[in-house]
């Protein structure tokens, strides 16, 4: 338990504790203004310097980093395990921790000599020591616990939205985390509850990314699986075929001097083609002038001289004779020349037609022997592309099996989900005289304060434990503020009956604020009542002026009042002075 909330600032109202019930009394109406600024009279204010002491960060807290409490040093004395151990934390140095020695002897936890009772350890340390001393990890969990700074969060509630939902111990707590933290401190099975929100987490990241490749797909940015299957078999077969080319490769080391041979073939056949056309040409031109050479006659010109009258004498008509017969000789003489011309030239084509399909022939032969064999070169270039087309293929069956491995593991998420809704389901079957007990505390302090049993619903829905807290009361001022007071106190008597966790419930005035003065003063005897009756610390902030006198009846709050707090002087308040207000920093 508290024992004592003290400071090193001179003006500070030093506050003791005792077991059970406890009050901290603001004797004034202003108070009840307060908005958790520094205007009060300082019960938030103390209700900080616990959370400050036990390992809060206060790097947005607005009354412990106000310049005027800068090298101030808060502490904390509690009572564990019938020894006392003291806490020294300063607004200076809030990253380290002052404290007693014995209380982290056994821990693994570096730690630095302060004097002779006193260690210095990092603040990330004292929350890892207060977990392991309060609740510490089970055997063989290798889950994440809740933490004590998770814990304590719900018994020292802080700011007026803790105190709207039982579930919610700090404005923005996440669902998953509300579901954890609830589970744990109710003893079911946290475990399997931290597993699937793990789970449910993943499959909703594998969701988005499905929905954001599924959009990408629409707008012809991303192919789909089916497309990317289609594009495999054809890379498959591309890639065959490189495989049979390197396996059936073979490597001449005269494969240049086929290449040059190949070369010279070719230009034999050039030039023979090149030939036969040239003297074919000249060979139809030589046929076409045979067939136009008239036969010679030697009468025929002394013939038509005379048909013109002409009278020749014998002498004349013989060297006409001899003229016609030169004539006739020279006919016949180019007669046979073309004849022999037509026929060299034919027997020339003849030969070059051999000529050609002899190397014809000879260069289907090399390209025979180039296609089924080559250079050093042709076969690294061969290697480099079926590389190329290989490591294409890789890539494409990586794609094509990341995106099916995103569909298979969102499918088992899913099964293994519903897998472990149904384990929880029989374990909270299996803990059902556990919960009933809870349950029956509940109802037992609501019907205290309203005359009917409230429920605590416990059941397992899609994301795994779901709970429900019903006080059948509609109309009534504060509801909601008392099923949270009903909670809290039904956690804080379950664990501190079987002598577990940390013993200590603190309320703020902002819980009572709107609640009927009947209920209130219900709550504080239920409160008084069961915190003795349990063995928990109860330590209450009031305000003098909401107080529901006319209804406490017998009892009686002085008894129980450890701190007064007042606003005829600044000396009556927590620090002892008032903060001025902060200055705002111009935007």
């Amino acid at each position: 338990m508290i024992v004592r909330v003290w400071s090193d600032l001179p003006t500070f109202r030093e506050a003791r504790f005792e077991a059970g019930f406890n009050v901290v009394l603001a004797d004034t109406t202003e108070d009840s203004k307060e908005t958790e600024s520094t205007n009060g009279l300082g019960k938030t204010t103390l209700i900080r310097i616990v959370h400050f002491c036990l390992g809060m960060d206060i790097g947005r807290d607005k009354v412990l980093t106000h310049p005027d409490l800068a090298n101030v040093t808060f502490g904390l004395d509690m009572l564990v395990d019938g020894k006392t151990v003291t806490i020294k934390r300063s607004t200076s140095s809030p990253k380290q921790v002052v404290i007693s020695a014995w209380f982290v002897e056994e821990l693994p936890v570096e730690r630095e000599k302060s004097d002779t009772e006193f260690v210095r350890i990092s603040t990330d340390d004292w929350k890892l020591a207060l977990t392991s001393r309060f609740y510490p990890p089970a055997q063989g969990v290798t889950v994440r616990q809740p933490s004590f700074r998770d814990v304590v969060l719900y018994l020292v509630r802080l700011g007026k939205a803790a105190f709207t939902d039982p579930q919610m111990a700090f404005q923005g707590q996440s669902g998953p985390g509300k579901r954890l933290d609830i589970s744990f401190l109710l003893g079911l099975n946290w475990g399997l509850q931290d597993s699937i929100h793990q789970q449910i987490a993943s499959r909703s990241h594998l969701t988005d990314a499905s929905k954001m490749r599924k959009a990408a797909e629409e707008a012809g940015a991303q192919k789909s699986i089916g497309e990317l299957e289609a594009e495999r078999v054809a890379l498959e077969a591309q890639l065959n075929a490189r495989k049979k080319e390197l396996d059936s490769f073979n490597l001449r080391d005269d494969y240049r001097d086929l290449e040059q041979q190949l070369s010279g073939i070719d230009r034999e056949l050039h030039d023979a083609i090149n030939e036969n056309f040239s003297d074919g040409r000249l060979r139809d031109f030589y046929q076409e002038s045979a067939s136009e050479v008239p036969e010679a006659d030697s009468a025929r010109p002394v013939a038509i001289l005379q048909e013109a009258g002409a009278i020749f004498k014998e002498d004349a008509l013989r060297k006409l004779s001899e003229v016609a017969s030169f004539h006739e000789q020279v006919y016949r003489n180019r007669k046979e020349f073309l004849k022999a011309e037509i026929n060299r030239l034919s027997l020339a084509i003849k030969a070059r037609d051999r000529q050609i399909d002899r190397l014809s022939s000879e260069k289907q032969r090399v390209l025979n022997v180039l296609r089924s064999s080559g250079a050093i070169e042709t076969l690294i270039a061969l290697q480099r592309t079926h590389t190329d087309l290989n490591a294409r293929y890789q890539v494409l069956v990586s794609q094509i099996e990341d995106r099916k491995q995103v569909d298979r593991r969102s499918d088992e998420l899913t099964a293994t989900i519903a897998r472990d809704r149904t384990i929880l389901k029989q374990d909270l079957e299996d803990r059902r005289q556990q919960v009933d007990e809870v349950r029956a505390l509940f109802a037992e302090y609501t019907q205290e304060l309203y005359g009917r049993p409230g429920r605590l619903g416990v059941d397992v829905g899609p994301n795994g434990y779901s709970f429900s807290f019903t006080i059948d009361r509609q109309g009534s001022d504060g509801v909601d503020q008392m099923v949270v007071f009903c909670f809290d106190l039904t956690i804080a008597s379950v664990w501190a009956k079987y002598g577990k966790g940390f013993p200590v419930l603190i309320h703020d005035s902002s819980l009572f604020a709107d609640v009927d003065p009947r209920q209130y003063a219900k709550a504080l005897k239920l409160a008084a009542v069961n915190s003795e009756k349990y063995g928990f610390q109860y330590i209450c902030c009031l305000n003098v002026g909401s107080l529901p006198k006319d209804h406490f009846g017998e009892f009686s709050l002085e008894p129980y009042v450890r701190l007064r707090l007042h606003d005829e002087s600044v000396e009556g308040r927590l620090l002892g002075k008032q903060l001025p207000p902060r200055e705002k920093n111009a935007s």
